[in-house]
């Protein structure tokens, strides 16, 4: 969520009118510029990129984003987290004189969004799968209510493999135009995602017309909330042998911890060491750690993920295993578990970890057919048809000459 320290002045109005996607899942929401984009990224919280989906209600007025994030540690029951789920269901959040339900908070959030946005013409959303079909056209009303110029959704594996699809098959053949006659044969990749709510795979078919999902599963209990605890903890442990002191038993001391979790991650995700200040009323440690030793926290999560994925697989029955794995931004930054799928994987399939701007920016190049009508404005969580490349169009015009 804090992978980048970035500084933007006011959006232009050339950059204003470029198409704009954002990428949002139970735990944060992050924007970004399609093709056209100079620079892809968009800052929605400055300094932050993302904007925190948390919300908190320690004072008279809610605030969503970063408040709510300096306060997850050290006054919980402060804070409005993790309701994108809980749409449609009767779940309440209190505290003092507020009280929200997981509608409300949202509509605080895309408040915030709309704000952040405020000049562009319209976006599309990335969703994560685990999203109903009841839970989105809420979501939706609820957009509409706030006055976000919403062109369409889609699930982020379908925006992701719409994005790729075309590059990828021919890249895997090494054709660079499409004889007469000649076909590519549909493939499939396995697409892994991870939020504050639930890891997810989902499998999804590329063909040269069209992707189409085969398969998704979430689990809950993989979920970048269960990965940071189990850091938290681990750190804390280690703390203890080396000075007797435990930082959970300071609400100071552990949300400080908590709060260099996300540089750690991303640092050691890059192979370096990572020095951890762990700082109380009374005492003070300094903890260096190393990539494997994240990994080695880690390791029981990383097989539990890996056995899902499995199991996955192995009900879809597909003939082949998949050609790739694509992992998102914020699922590559969980210590091991690029490594442990690669591990398992079958040494043609491909692994590799996106960009943290790939899914909204996959989103941002549907806009157009969206505001053009080319894709319709129901939610896209099974099929994405592509659109027709030049050179097929050319080949089909040759073939029907030589005839």
């Amino acid at each position: 969520m804090g992978w980048a320290n970035w500084s933007r002045k006011s959006q232009d109005p050339v950059a204003a009118r470029e198409p704009l996607g954002v990428d949002l899942n139970a735990s944060r929401a992050r924007a970004a510029h399609g093709r056209a984009g100079r620079n892809k990224i968009f800052v929605l919280d400055e300094p932050l990129v993302d904007l925190i989906l948390a919300v908190s209600l320690e004072k008279k007025v809610a605030e969503v984003g970063q408040a709510a994030l300096t306060l997850c540690r050290r006054m919980p029951h402060v804070v409005c987290a993790g309701y994108l789920p809980l749409l449609g269901r009767p779940h309440e959040f209190k505290s003092g004189r507020h009280a929200l339900n997981a509608e409300a908070a949202l509509a605080l959030a895309f408040d915030r969004l709309r704000t952040s946005c405020r000049g562009h013409d319209g976006f599309g959303l990335a969703l994560p799968t685990y999203l109903t079909v009841p839970q989105v056209s809420l979501l939706h009303t609820l957009a509409e209510g706030a006055k976000l110029k919403i062109r369409g959704t889609t699930t982020t594996p379908l925006a992701l493999a719409a994005e790729r699809a075309t590059h990828f098959l021919h890249g895997q053949t090494g054709e660079t135009e499409l004889k007469p006659g000649r076909s590519i044969s549909p493939t499939s990749v396995l697409i892994v995602d991870s939020d504050d709510h639930a890891l997810t795979a989902t499998v999804v078919r590329l063909a040269e017309n069209e992707v189409r999902t085969l398969g998704s599963v979430a689990f809950p209990r993989l979920s970048t909330k269960f990965w940071r605890e189990r850091l938290l903890d681990a750190i804390s442990d280690r703390c203890v042998r080396m000075c007797r002191r435990d930082p959970r038993d300071s609400a100071e001391a552990e949300q400080l911890l908590f709060d260099q979790l996300e540089e750690c991650l991303d640092r050691t995700k890059t192979g370096q060491k990572v020095s951890i200040s762990i700082r109380s009323t009374h005492w003070y440690q300094d903890l260096v750690l190393a990539p494997s030793d994240l990994d080695g926290f880690c390791a029981q999560l990383c097989r539990q993920a890996v056995d899902e994925v499995r199991n996955l697989l192995s009900n879809l029955n597909e003939p082949e295993p998949p050609r790739a794995v694509w992992l998102t931004h914020d699922a590559g930054r969980l210590p091991g578990l690029a490594a442990e799928l690669h591990h398992n994987m079958t040494e043609r399939t491909n692994v590799r970890v996106l960009h943290p701007e790939a899914a909204a920016a996959a989103t941002a190049n549907l806009v157009e057919r969206w505001a053009t009508g080319e894709l319709p404005r129901t939610h896209l969580d099974a099929v994405i048809p592509l659109p027709v490349r030049a050179d097929a169009k050319v080949a089909t015009r040759s073939s029907v000459v030589k005839r």
